[in-house]
């Protein structure tokens, strides 16, 4: 068995929410949340393999595995009514953690910032960038390989609302952890996300779902959270008026309050 990827528990008197974080980023961008979400609830985050302090992933490793490996986690310590939140890529792999492990142990799914399929096509225009074509990741591959930071810092600045400049200390921060990413990491992930259509697939995922967008996001400038809603069988969104694609950290009191009402709102639902 591989060994268990990095977890950090702040245990809390009421309802378990489980961060994921996205590509090339780690459980630390998250810190702000979980000491602002208070002793009413236990926190749990994780590193993905190759980020954080989590071992590198082995060759062959593909999101599935990263959901498996989330999977670990939450029987390990034996989490029950889970809400499973996943920011951008870290939406991905809580997709395919309840479609390869149902909703037994998650009751409910916060997806951040993420769209169900990355690349352009006749009739889709909620791609990466707006407009990601197979150049486009190839070439994000080829630079994944090549220069893994310039990369990951790119990424790290576009997480910020379009015409905006972040707070440098922030930036310095996220660019801190995110640098160390292991390029087989980024890889697998890069890969297999593109790789995955969930368009279709998206309307299996029949559990209470909140939808949070930045209106500012330069990673996914269209309107993909309204096609989202109307994809899910039971979803909310919520737009983030002066975020793009990091609302946690570009509005993070109305992010917390949001997660508050909607985790206390569909409890015991």
């Amino acid at each position: 068995m591989l060994e268990m990827i990095h977890h950090a528990r702040r245990p809390g008197t009421g309802p378990t929410v489980l961060f994921v974080p996205g590509l090339g980023m780690t459980s630390g961008c998250f810190a702000p949340v979980v000491a602002a979400l208070g002793p009413e609830y236990d926190v749990v985050t994780v590193d993905l393999r190759g980020h954080g302090a989590s071992p590198e992933p082995p060759p062959g490793w593909t999101v599935e595995d990263a959901a498996a490996d989330l999977a670990q986690v939450v029987e390990r310590l034996d989490l029950r009514d889970v809400t499973l939140v996943g920011w951008s890529l870290g939406a991905t792999v809580a997709y395919n953690y309840l479609e390869q492990h149902g909703t037994d142990r998650v009751s409910r799914l916060v997806s951040v910032e993420m769209s169900p399929y990355l690349l352009r096509e006749d009739g889709w225009e909620h791609a990466a960038f707006g407009g990601l074509d197979a150049v486009g990741a190839l070439q994000a591959t080829r630079q994944q390989w090549t220069d893994p930071q310039g990369y990951l810092t790119a990424v790290t600045e576009n997480c910020f609302a379009s015409g905006s400049e972040p707070e440098p200390g922030v930036l310095r921060e996220l660019l801190t952890e995110s640098l160390p990413t292991s390029r087989l990491a980024l890889l697998a992930l890069w890969s297999g996300v593109l790789g995955q259509d969930w368009r279709e697939r998206i309307s299996g995922l029949a559990l209470p779902t909140l939808l949070l967008h930045g209106a500012k996001s330069r990673i996914f400038p269209t309107e993909v959270g309204k096609w989202l809603l109307t994809a899910l069988p039971d979803a909310r969104l919520e737009m983030f008026p002066d975020s793009g694609h990091a609302p946690f950290l570009e509005e993070p009191d109305r992010f917390v309050r949001v997660l508050r009402d909607f985790v206390d709102g569909t409890a015991g639902a």
